[in-house]
């Protein structure tokens, strides 16, 4: 019997475009080729768009109803006068704190509107005055102190009433102005901040305390006058060092290693097939395959001094536990002694040691921050012409004072990814060299009761009651 041959054809879909169609609408109204698009397709784009935004506010609904079950709690934080502990000691505290990254149900998730705790560190001036806080929820008041009193055994920690409300809420105030805005990286989170290693003398290795700087600037402030720098961090993933890796591998000339497909591991045999007959019959091709591989070992040996010691700070960063970050500065005062630009400028002069060119720094989230108002706003004759510029100015001042109120990390700038040494070198507790007046310390040493002492109903151990 002859062998059966059988053909099998593959029909490719042909696409029409009638190309005089599509420049006759060009003589129409927008509704008449929105409608074209829409009723040829484009009402899936439409609907997929809508569902998306009917799940999103289904999401925030259930989030938001979770958040007011939540209880929490202001802990002011005082370190004795003596304090001798580096920043690594607060590292150790961030350490602990990412134990509360945890994972979720899709019913707890989505249902319940659970989400990843939030801790706010905060450094407050008012009037000179500076406070260390933390403000975590209730069922991590626990975790916060034993993070801080397993590196400061001496340490007070106590609940203290929120601050926030001795400013008014709205503006315009007839009292006060306020500004402020958020700090974000000027750079991918890959690359990292000066960290307080850094700010070591690497002869005379005195330590130059980096966070002395703004605590200086706080301490400078008048009566009526408020100063709040608020870091707000919360517990993440290591999808963000994932993400780190592929931009140093960028950088090195590594080619990015992805899994092929199962249509394309199928279609790799007759490819290379075919491959290795044209390599037979012409010849160069595995001279050129060799001459590729040699060339990645050699991109290594180009690599300047400079750029070898950014790579080594980025691996660095993306070897240490990291936390979704957020920061917050708001300067607000008393209409009479309101100087916005010489505290803006010692705030931010203060935050900026730790960015350098080659690395990362911070700068201004222009979105969130309060334009300021020209000399002509102030006149009710011209307030009819810029009512616009003047209205934005309020608003923002408004949405700045009411996130940070909240705590909130989503709303405002995207959050970005700091390490728990970064966090260590911009919120520490100043060691006893940092000479700032108004800082909160303790004035005594806390220690345990000596065994031997007389308590009521007990007697004296080798004595009688």
């Amino acid at each position: 019997m002859g062998s059966i041959r059988r053909y099998y054809y593959f029909v490719m879909p042909t696409i029409t475009i009638d190309v005089p169609q599509l420049l006759a609408l060009g003589d129409q109204g927008p509704f008449a080729i929105m409608w074209f698009f829409f009723a040829r397709g484009g009402w899936v784009a439409f609907v997929w768009v809508v569902l998306w935004g009917l799940w999103t506010m289904w999401v925030i609904s259930r989030q938001i109803k979770y958040s007011k079950t939540l209880r929490w709690h202001l802990l002011a934080i005082d370190i004795p006068k003596a304090n001798e502990q580096s920043p690594k000691a607060v590292e150790h505290i961030f350490s602990h704190l990412a134990g509360g990254l945890s994972s979720f149900t899709m019913k707890e998730k989505y249902w319940e509107g659970k989400f990843l705790p939030t801790f706010s560190l905060e450094i407050v001036s008012i009037e000179g005055y500076i406070q260390f806080l933390i403000r975590t929820q209730s069922k991590y008041r626990d975790l916060v102190e034993a993070a801080v009193y397993a590196q400061y055994p001496e340490a007070e920690i106590m609940e203290v009433e929120d601050y926030t409300p001795s400013v008014p809420r709205t503006f315009p105030s007839e009292t006060h102005d306020l500004w402020g805005t958020e700090f974000v990286l000027a750079k991918k989170n890959v690359y990292p901040l000066r960290t307080y290693p850094q700010f070591e003398h690497s002869l005379s290795q005195e330590f130059k305390d980096p966070i002395a700087s703004y605590l200086e600037a706080l301490s400078r402030i008048r009566p009526g006058e408020q100063i709040w720098i608020q870091i707000l961090i919360v517990p993440t993933r290591g999808e963000w060092a994932k993400a780190g890796q592929l931009e140093i591998n960028k950088l090195m000339g590594r080619k990015e290693e992805k899994k092929p497909s199962a249509l394309a591991t199928v279609l790799e045999i007759p490819m290379r097939a075919a491959g290795e007959l044209a390599d037979m019959f012409l010849g160069g091709g595995a001279t050129e395959q060799k001459e590729e591989k040699k060339e990645a070992p050699f991109r290594m040996l180009m690599i300047s001094p400079g750029e070898r010691g950014t790579l080594e700070a980025m691996e660095m960063k993306i070897s240490k536990i990291g936390f979704a970050t957020k920061i917050r500065f708001v300067y607000i005062a008393e209409k009479q002694v309101f100087d916005k630009g010489s505290r803006i400028a010692l705030v931010k002069g203060a935050f900026q040691q730790f960015g350098s060119l080659d690395l990362n720094s911070f700068k201004n989230y222009g979105k969130v921050t309060p334009k300021s108002d020209y000399f002509w706003q102030r006149h009710k004759i011209f307030e009819h012409l810029t009512l616009g510029s003047y209205k934005t100015k309020h608003t923002r001042q408004m949405h700045l004072m009411g996130a940070y109120r909240r705590r909130d990390s989503f709303v405002g700038a995207p959050r970005y990814i700091l390490n728990i040494e970064e966090l260590a070198t911009l919120f520490h507790f100043p060691q006893m060299i940092v000479k700032t007046p108004l800082i909160k310390k303790t004035e005594a040493k806390r220690a345990e009761p000596p065994f031997s002492l007389p308590r009521k109903g007990r007697p004296i151990a080798g004595g009688t009651p």
